[in-house]
Parts: C-alpha cells; structure tokens; sequence
C-alpha cells in the first residue's frame, strides 16, 4: 500500500492561507489599547450602569461584538455562559439602535443585564477595536492581560480570565 503524499503545490496553498490569516489579525490587533485598560461608564440595555473598572479578585472580560458577525453569533453561547461566573461587559457596534439589539438578544438568548450598544463607535475607538469579535482581558489592577481577535472557546475564556485574576 502507497501513501499518497500531498503535492508541493497543495502545501504552498495551505501555507499561503496560514499566513494571510497571520496577516489580517496582525493588522486586526494592531491598534488596540493596551497597558491600562480605559475606563468608561455606560448603561446596558436594561437600564444597569456599568462601568469597565476591575473587580479585586478576578478578571474582567470587555467583549466587543455585532450582530451581522457570524464568528461573533457562533461565540455567543461562550459569552453567556462565561458572563454567569465573570463580571462581561458586552459591547454591541454597528448593530443598530437599542429596540434592534434588543430582539437580536431576545432570538439569542443573550441576558441584558451586561449589554451595551455602542452606537456612536466611541468605546470602540477606546479601545482600538476594528474587528469583530475581540475581547479585553482585565487583571484586578486594571492592566489589560490579554487580547484576542476572532472566536474564543469556553474553556479559553476561563483560562485566560482566571489567568488574568491571579
């Protein structure tokens, strides 16, 4: 029995995609804040006011996301479940106005209680985000841990917020 191995053309292609991959996040991360995170007050869609400012014994997790990203939908019930044990702030741009987020959450099953709709794009342009999705991890002194843009696991998620609140 022979194994075909792959051809060297194949290889290239792959390779190419390895690296134009590299090359988009690159430019994604580029921008974004680092150091100590921005502080910043907003009301959630159900009317609590939040603020970014950490917690003393644990990370907190800035989620920037919009409704017409697909990477950000299949994230969603990652963000849920993480945002019952972690103190998420979870910030909507480009989505539209409040009653459009609204039902978008509603058909998710996304809490309200965390939600804020950054229409005007300014906690965004804090942060430096220019892709979706990309989540802020906060250590309890107010320093940003870790970045990440695109999907993230459950599990990833609380590795690195329990990472970012030792």
């Amino acid at each position: 029995m022979q194994i075909k191995r792959p051809k060297r053309k194949t290889i290239m292609q792959f390779m190419m995609v390895i690296l134009a991959i590299f090359i988009i996040r690159a430019y994604q991360q580029q921008d974004l804040t680092t150091g100590m995170a921005p502080s910043f007050t907003s009301k959630t869609l159900s009317g609590e006011v939040m603020n970014a400012n950490p917690l003393p014994d644990q990370g907190v997790l800035v989620h920037f996301w919009a409704t017409w990203c697909p990477v950000c939908k299949l994230e969603n019930d990652n963000i849920q479940a993480i945002s019952e044990d972690y103190k998420v702030l979870n910030v909507a741009i480009q989505s539209g106005d409040d009653l459009e987020i609204k039902a978008y959450a509603k058909e998710n099953d996304m809490q309200l209680n965390n939600l804020i709709n950054d229409q005007s794009g300014s906690i965004a342009r804090l942060y430096g985000v220019k892709g979706t999705p990309t989540s802020f991890f906060i250590n309890p002194k107010g320093r940003i841990q870790f970045t990440e843009v695109g999907y993230v696991t459950t599990l990833g998620y609380r590795l690195r917020l329990w990472w970012a609140g030792l």
